[in-house]
């Protein structure tokens, strides 16, 4: 395998996807979760996610020196960057894998106003290792950790994927946090997939000295990844002014009667958050069946309930369904598994 020594400049694919994008506000790309892995039968596949936007272009690099990406050059890689509705689905197909595959590959992609990087180390099974479980899933996070404020409690959140349940760790500055008066950890798993775990860190009277790289470490049987937050703040705020839209709880699943399926997420915003909800990657088309709606939770402020309703649901219902919602400040996005 040889690596080649210059750059190609990946221009992004429309998919002419039928959906209105999400408008990103003027800066550099934005990731909207980590690099992962995907096992395909002729190799594997590294890919990720960006909130779309026009003008991105995609450098893939291994151990720090550039990939050349295109098949007409080499056979064994091929990039994708393509719109996939509000999002710009980028990633590196590795074919006919071997052991000299192994190593650091990073991803980078730029705008006009600068250039985001996204990591993932690439291992090679080692013959000598204990043997992984069958069906077990290496950890990767589902949605990227995220801060909010409750009062004087500050709250560190994410949802991890993995199988058998991961044992978590948390790091401020390479220094594990231990529980004590100050920090308190919870951890569940979310409806509909016993699979994705929702793990959080509350720090109690935050303070500025608090600031640092936050790192969330989650590891089982079949492998171990970790994530970064980076927290600057002056102090607990009680400002409700402009608040990024976020997710603050955990998403739930009803159904009132068997005629009705209700999904529902709890949002955090200001000013109120534009709701979009796809399935399976496509965005939902409103119908006299499926119909989707955003209300004030009532004596909260500036909190909201995005719900999506499917009267006589059925199995052509069932799929991925992912909540996105957005405003000038910020974004986040939960999911839901209908099976």
């Amino acid at each position: 395998m040889s690596i080649q020594s210059t750059t190609q400049k990946i221009q992004i694919t429309d998919k002419g996807l039928d959906a209105t994008t999400i408008k990103k506000l003027p800066g550099p790309p934005e990731f909207t979760q980590e690099l992962n892995m995907r096992q395909e039968t002729d190799g594997v596949l590294l890919e990720c996610f960006l909130i779309y936007e026009p003008e991105h272009e995609a450098t893939w690099f291994k151990e720090g020196r550039p990939l050349l990406g295109g098949l007409d050059y080499d056979e064994r890689y091929q990039p994708f960057l393509e719109r996939r509705g509000d999002w710009t689905y980028c990633a590196l197909a590795i074919r006919h894998l071997c052991n000299d595959d192994a190593g650091n590959y990073s991803v980078t992609v730029r705008n006009k106003y600068g250039d985001k990087t996204n990591h993932v180390r690439l291992s090679m099974k080692d013959p000598n290792e204990p043997q992984k479980i069958p069906g077990g899933i290496e950890p990767a996070f589902f949605r990227k950790p995220s801060s909010r404020q409750e009062g004087n409690k500050l709250h560190l959140e994410c949802e991890i994927e993995a199988l058998p349940p991961p044992e978590i760790k948390w790091f401020r500055n390479e220094q594990e946090i231990l529980p004590n008066e100050r920090y308190t950890f919870h951890r569940g798993v979310t409806h509909g997939n016993p699979n994705i775990h929702f793990v959080r860190l509350t720090v109690l009277d935050p303070s500025t000295a608090d600031g640092g790289n936050y790192i969330v470490r989650a590891r089982n049987a079949m492998g171990e990844k970790d994530c970064t937050l980076a927290l600057n703040f002056g102090g607990p705020s009680d400002n409700e002014e402009n608040v990024p839209a976020k997710i603050y709880e955990q998403p739930e699943l009803k159904q009132p009667d068997p005629s009705v399926l209700i999904l529902e997420a709890h949002i955090h915003a200001n000013p109120p958050p534009k709701i979009s909800w796809l399935r399976n990657g496509d965005f939902i088309k409103e119908s006299d069946r499926v119909q989707s709606r955003i209300e004030p939770r009532q004596g909260e402020m500036n909190k909201f309930n995005a719900i999506l309703t499917i009267t006589n649901p059925s199995k052509v219902d069932s799929g991925d369904y992912k909540c996105s919602v957005k405003n000038k400040w910020g974004n986040d996005h939960t999911t839901f598994a209908l099976n």
